[in-house]
């Protein structure tokens, strides 16, 4: 009897103990369950507009990459006159390429490196604000921050269908913003798409003129090519103008190798990939494809004028006159590089940028210029020796470019790494070699590259007077969507 007893009692006890210790676990837990998980923030995908995290990279119901709308997307802001301290370079790790060509053209050698692929500022210290960095990158990821103030760069106002203020004009590709090959391939097609839906919804509406196209296409280059395709997909009735030849735009591709690290899919073409290839390759790539899918493209044909006219737009070239319901812009950011007009220019070794000059290795280049673009990229290409380079400069001095690459020069011509011709001028590029002209005698020399660096015309006073608005914004160093 005594032990059951002493069981009842040492049951009690313990469901006391027990039921005090639940009563702490529920105490613990209740505000737990009582905070409501924070809601996610959405925002309408640009392609499809179904509603996706504003934190997504891509979309989740069609497959659209994000980062095609991050100079869309970005705040207009105003160059801020008051910023002050050494301006630092702001890399957004999500457009790096991993090109290399920041680095390259860094006077401060050391002062970036590539890091699993990316470009990081390893040494702060030695960063002297030049913003050479941020003028060569083809993709804008990186902006100068000033004190936490971020550089601004000068865009086209576009909005998420790649149109423009002026209503019915579209740009894609470079000049809108972004330098990559598949993000300029996207947008094309994407572009062709918002001018077919509203086609489709204006059809016996436009008042246009029965000749009228249904778009004209300015650029063969891969935005260009990109809608030119859908176009004719689409059996639309386009037009498309180039100023050079077929690909031109990748004739003066400035990389001497590139990675497509995955395959683009073209539009009547299908998939295209090339990995740690050449321009040449894709340049073979490219007629490959126009005479495949019997894209109409019509060469040396060089955009004058777009002026908006009733329902569409008079659309002026160097050969005649055309009325097109909408235009698709696909103009490089650049613009125009000045050319020289000689003889064998048209070759594909010859280019008028240089990005990655390490893949140049064991190589004759000429470098023609003067001013600061020429001499830094023929120190770049000059740099431990690795090629022979010449530097070809009608003048007698340097004095357009700054001092400090002035130095450079004088130091790298000391040491042999360049040679410097003054008062010379290129009179004709052949495929193994260049005939230059100094001082009315005529020099040829072996040649397997030329970097034709003598400056360029800006498309922003061409946009400006076709009514495009140009406005300033801040690329951050992640994507903000707001």
């Amino acid at each position: 009897m005594d032990t059951l007893i002493s069981v009842i009692i040492a049951v009690v006890v313990s469901l006391f103990f027990v039921r005090g210790y639940l009563k702490k676990l529920t105490a613990k837990a209740a505000p737990r369950a009582a905070a409501a998980p924070a809601p996610v923030a959405m925002h309408p995908c640009p392609r499809c507009s179904q509603p996706i995290p504003k934190t997504s990279s891509f979309c989740s119901h069609c497959g659209a990459a994000l980062a095609m709308w991050t100079v869309h997307r970005a705040e207009i802001t105003t160059s801020s006159g008051d910023a002050k301290g050494k301006p630092k370079p702001v890399i957004n790790a999500s457009l790096c390429v991993g090109c290399g060509g920041c680095i390259e053209v860094c006077p401060e050698v050391g002062a970036m490196e590539l890091i699993q692929g990316k470009a990081i500022l390893t040494h702060p210290e030695l960063c002297t604000g030049h913003a050479k960095c941020a003028e060569a990158c083809p993709t804008n990821a990186i902006a100068y921050a000033y004190d936490g103030v971020l550089q601004t760069v000068k865009v086209p106002n576009v909005k998420e269908d790649f149109e423009t203020n002026v209503s019915g004009l579209y740009i894609v590709g470079e000049l809108g913003g972004m330098g990559l090959i598949k993000t300029a391939i996207n947008e094309g097609k994407l572009a062709i798409d918002y001018v077919r839906q509203r086609l489709q919804a204006e059809t016996g509406k436009s008042g246009a003129p029965d000749d009228a196209f249904d778009v004209a296409i300015v650029g063969a280059g891969p935005a260009g090519l990109s809608a030119s395709l859908s176009a004719h997909q689409y059996d639309l009735h386009y037009i498309t103008l180039e100023q050079g030849e077929i690909a031109s735009t990748i004739r003066n591709y400035p990389r001497h190798k590139f990675l497509m690290a995955e395959p683009l899919s073209i539009p009547l073409y299908g998939n295209l990939y090339i990995a740690d290839s050449s321009k040449e390759a894709l340049l073979a790539v490219w007629e490959t494809i126009v005479q495949n899918t019997g894209v109409r493209i019509q060469t040396n044909e060089r955009l004058e004028r777009v002026q908006r006219n009733g329902s569409g737009f008079h659309v002026e070239s160097s050969k005649r006159k055309y009325y097109a319901r909408y235009v698709v812009l696909a103009l490089g950011r650049r613009g125009s590089a000045r050319k020289l007009s000689v003889p064998g220019e048209e070759l594909s070794k010859v280019a008028h940028r240089l990005i990655e000059a390490e893949t140049y290795e064991d190589k004759n280049v000429l470098v023609v210029g003067g001013g600061d673009s020429a001499i830094e990229a023929a120190i770049a290409l000059g740099r431990a020796g690795k090629n022979r380079v010449t530097l070809s400069y009608r003048g007698a001095d340097f004095k357009r470019a700054r001092e400090r690459n002035q130095h450079f020069l004088e130091a790298a011509e000391k040491e042999s790494k360049l040679r410097v011709v003054r008062r010379s001028n290129l009179v004709e590029i052949l495929p193994a070699s260049v005939a230059i002209d100094v001082q009315g005698a005529r020099e040829e020399i072996p040649n397997d590259y030329v970097f034709i660096l003598i400056g360029g015309e800006s498309p922003e006073e061409f946009l400006t007077k076709m009514g495009v608005e140009i406005v300033e914004k801040s690329l951050q160093p992640t994507p903000t969507f707001s």
